[in-house]
């Protein structure tokens, strides 16, 4: 890197050249760099010299670039803002910016977020793309070696101490049945230990929150079968007398299919809430700044 002449010459007078190029005023450059106009012209002149190029003369319509004028200001577009951000990272602009973000999280939590999501963003406006990876066991390692952008799960996860954790929404719970089962509208707990129950559990060997919370009260409940879907256990639900818990944000799943109803879940089943976690390297960094808000809006109106 060759940096004898860049120390000889005053930087900020690149800045002044831009300002007044796009503005084609000297008074309005002024104003939007908050100095006077004679610091302004100062500053011209002293680019003209710098460059041994008049770069703006005067027209009807205020100033316009000369040859040399047009061609350094180009280069400067592009790398102004390159310097600006290693100052103070810049905002992140979705319409104008293109970014992938890599997301993860499990099947019941993306049936809430994803639609809202596409709803917002998937309009054609946008510039950014969303990849939502397969829930899997080693997500804290993707996250740790920059391969996932953010997590979602519940606030009963194992994360690692040093991620960042922001709560989203909460989740009641809730159980589905086959329509034609012989459960009523609401499972006391005797009755809910009394049945088979098919139980999604993304883990294997990690006790599933409404096990926890079963634990908690010295019970246990009885499972027949195990998958790591919630959109899979549903399948099984019809022509059965199996039930199944799952998160309240799926209830428009249920009602949409006429082989399954709903059946309020034990009142001993407490709500918990979703999180979104993120590794803390990404704290200051504009485009996952922007990530998290976007998932905050999404998501905004659930927790009410």
């Amino acid at each position: 890197m060759r940096l004898e002449k860049l120390h000889q010459v005053d930087l900020n007078l690149l800045v002044t050249f831009a300002a007044i190029a796009e503005e084609k005023s000297i008074t309005a450059a002024a104003s939007r760099l908050f100095l006077s106009q004679p610091a302004v012209s100062r500053a011209l002149q002293r680019a003209r010299a710098m460059f041994q190029d008049g770069l703006l003369v005067r027209s009807p319509h205020g100033f316009e670039l000369t040859m040399r004028g047009r061609k350094i200001l180009d280069e400067l577009e592009g790398l102004l803002p390159k310097m600006e951000s290693l100052i103070a990272p810049a905002l992140f602009d979705p319409l104008r910016e293109k970014s992938h973000f890599r997301i993860s999280g499990p099947d019941n939590v993306c049936t809430v977020v994803l639609p809202r999501l596409c709803r917002q963003y998937a309009n054609g406006r946008y510039q950014v793309q969303f990849e939502f990876l397969p829930w899997q066991s080693g997500i804290t390692e993707l996250v740790e070696h920059g391969q996932l952008d953010l997590v979602l799960r519940n606030d009963e996860g194992l994360l690692p101490s040093h991620f960042q954790l922001e709560r989203l929404y909460k989740e009641d719970w809730i159980c589905a049945v086959a329509h034609e089962s012989h459960f009523g509208d609401r499972l006391i707990l005797k009755q809910y230990l009394a049945a088979s129950h098919i139980v999604v559990s993304p883990y294997e060997g990690v006790q599933t929150i409404p096990d926890k919370q079963l634990a908690a009260l010295g019970a246990k409940r009885s499972s027949c079968i195990r998958v790591p879907y919630f959109g899979v256990a549903l399948q099984c639900l019809p022509g059965t007398e199996l039930v199944l818990t799952l998160t309240s944000g799926m209830t428009s799943v249920i009602k949409n299919d006429r082989r399954l109803r709903l059946v309020k879940a034990p009142q001993e089943l407490h709500a918990f809430h979703f999180l979104m976690a993120w590794h803390p390297r990404l704290n200051s960094d504009p485009r996952h700044v922007w990530l998290r808000g976007a998932m905050r809006s999404t998501t905004g109106a659930l927790d009410g």
